[in-house]
């Protein structure tokens, strides 16, 4: 219609209504083009904030984990530690036979630690890094989950330490089964903790051969040494990135509430 009447005015050469119309015709696109960015740009937003909430939970959940992977590890120090001073200095762990025994076995669990990078990983396969408009926060989440220190130390947090094989392989079945039925609460769950309290399954005379045992295992000692220093590197790694996170996370709440 609007063609059929700007026709009709060329026909009868009346300028001004030609001119009028190519207004209303300029005028009419470039609404439509602004009412278009005006929704791509809400559609991208819109994407952004979910992203980001996501991302929020996400290092919600590594400030949890991260707590709960130093609670365990520091257990596992200590009862690293406590074995090594029986092996260097003949120091019984609360003056008991049976406790150096359990110290012995329990600094041998593990707890790995990965931290949840599934959004931003999402974000990057995507494509849609550029979604997060603030550069100081995009460098912020790569130097997190990318370029920080646990994702470039698998080694630290997810090691399976070889002295775990050698305990467990010089400790009687019978006792091992006892360690985790009456010693290990929740065993195989996020919550697992130690009971260092549990009554003695075998004898003095039978626990100082246990003890003789690991002494002279080939191997034994110089693995635990090793893994008890790799579990306090891990630790310190993670009590700095833990701080990390409560600035990232502000970043975020801050970026979410723009």
């Amino acid at each position: 219609m609007l063609f059929r009447r700007v026709r009709d005015h060329v026909v009868n050469q009346n300028w001004t209504a030609v001119a009028i119309d190519f207004l209303i015709v300029v005028a009419g696109v470039f609404v439509g083009t602004q009412v278009s960015n005006w929704n791509a740009n809400r559609h991208e937003q819109q994407r952004a904030q979910g992203y980001l909430m996501r991302i929020r939970a996400n290092i919600e959940s590594d400030r949890q984990g991260m707590d709960e992977a130093l609670a365990y590890w520091a257990e596992v120090i200590r009862y690293g530690e406590a074995a090594i001073a029986y092996a260097d200095e003949g120091r019984l762990e609360g003056g008991s036979r049976w406790r150096t025994v359990l110290a012995f076995y329990q600094a041998s669990q593990l707890l790995p630690f990965r931290m949840d990078d599934t959004t931003y990983q999402e974000l990057k396969s995507a494509g849609d890094l550029g979604l997060i408009r603030d550069a100081e926060l995009r460098n912020a989440l790569a130097a997190y989950y990318v370029t920080g220190p646990l994702p470039g130390s698998p080694h630290l947090m997810q090691h399976t330490p070889e002295y775990r094989n050698l305990v467990r392989g010089y400790t009687p079945v019978s006792v091992s089964d006892y360690i985790w039925k009456q010693c290990v609460r929740a065993a195989g769950s996020q919550e697992e903790t130690f009971d260092a309290d549990c009554a003695s399954p075998v004898s003095d005379a039978e626990a100082q051969a246990i003890l003789d045992r690991y002494l002279a295992a080939p191997g034994l000692l110089p693995a635990l040494r090793f893994w008890i220093t790799n579990q306090k590197v891990a630790a310190s790694l993670v009590k700095a990135v833990r701080r990390d996170s409560e600035s990232l996370a502000q970043q975020v709440e801050g970026e979410l509430g723009r």
